[in-house]
């Protein structure tokens, strides 16, 4: 699938109860009749959404629950993460356009069996849309820079600048967390079409715990207004 219709049916996966909320409350989300899915509406689209704690197991498995479940034809991961790219600054955005496992060892293993891949590629239209949602929002006035490339996941906070400059050499990372890869790993399994949408909440160096503190609910915020501006335009 390549091209969202209208009346979509969208996944929206967050980690954190600060990433969730505000889309709670924007689409007059309520639960379904699935414990922790809420289901929403926004620009003509049906919206299911689900918190799906932090963590890799936690992210594939809640993946895999609303994909089962709701039969949605899209989905996106919106939150916060830890910014590699020197272009990127706090509340800063960026956006997947592949996403890997940093602490999966040996990574081409995942090359060799299933899934038959190490490096889960986002929804070229989808990933358009988020470029779209950014540069009109940077047009209407909002301060920040935003960069498209890969996102790499592990159970890990990063706090530590010599893995930080690690994950940029051997990934080219633009950012690093926590779900997004399993969440893109359970899509392409089940055939989703996905997107990953993190704002930078610290540098994931070592004053990264206390940033991250300071500033997730912040660059939560910028994250969900790239993902409801992105709903808009489908």
């Amino acid at each position: 699938m390549t091209e969202v219709d209208k009346m979509a049916r969208i996944g929206i996966i967050a980690a954190l109860n600060c990433e969730l909320e505000m889309f709670l409350e924007d689409f007059g989300a309520k639960e379904t009749e699935y414990s922790g899915i809420f289901k929403g509406e926004y620009s003509g689209h049906e919206i299911y959404l689900t918190l799906c704690g932090v963590g890799k197991v936690n992210a594939a498995v809640c993946a895999q629950r609303m994909f089962d479940l709701t039969k949605v034809e899209a989905v996106i991961n919106s939150g916060v993460a830890g910014g590699i790219s020197k272009n990127l600054g706090i509340c800063d955005l960026a956006i997947s356009d592949k996403l890997t496992y940093h602490d999966f060892y040996p990574l081409d293993i995942l090359e060799k069996y299933a899934p038959g891949t190490s490096v889960f590629n986002a929804d070229k239209t989808l990933v358009k849309l988020a470029k779209d949602a950014a540069e009109a929002l940077i047009s209407s006035g909002e301060k920040f820079k935003y960069e498209v490339g890969t996102i790499v996941s592990g159970d890990m906070f990063v706090e530590d600048d010599a893995y930080n400059a690690k994950l940029h050499e051997k990934f080219g990372a633009v950012c690093t967390e926590m779900e997004g890869a399993a969440i893109a790993h359970a899509a392409i399994l089940n055939k989703v079409p996905f997107v990953v949408i993190r704002a930078i909440s610290d540098n994931a160096d070592s004053k990264a715990d206390m940033t991250f503190e300071q500033m997730a609910a912040i660059a939560a915020k910028r994250a969900c207004f790239i993902v409801k501006e992105m709903l808009s335009n489908y």
